[in-house]
């Protein structure tokens, strides 16, 4: 099963973003300055810390949410954000919804 991280926006529109992307942001960044990729140089160390921070990530909700936050930008996760519907529509915003008529 794949997991999102589900962002409702100010205005209330909501998206699903892959926590995929946000992990492999993370794991990337890790493993660019790391003190173990700097201390081996080694190329077999390069693919098992980026898994080992991926998956560290995908495991855990909180990191996903604090990366997503404190470490990218909208620009970083537009690309993958996926709009989501709202569930039931809006029968029951209908009615106290504001209003207002414009000329364009």
């Amino acid at each position: 099963m794949k997991k999102y991280l589900r962002v409702q926006m100010p205005d209330g529109t909501m998206y699903d973003i892959p926590a995929e992307v946000i992990a492999e942001h993370r794991a990337g960044y890790f493993e660019n300055n790391s003190a173990e990729k700097l201390t081996y140089h080694a190329s077999s160390v390069k693919p098992r810390l980026y898994h080992a921070e991926k998956e560290f990530a995908l495991n855990n909700d909180d990191i996903l949410i604090e990366w997503a936050e404190t470490k990218m930008e909208w620009k970083d996760i537009e690309p993958y954000a996926k709009k989501v519907k709202k569930e039931g529509g809006y029968e029951k915003e209908w009615r106290t919804a504001e209003k207002k008529v414009i000329s364009c």
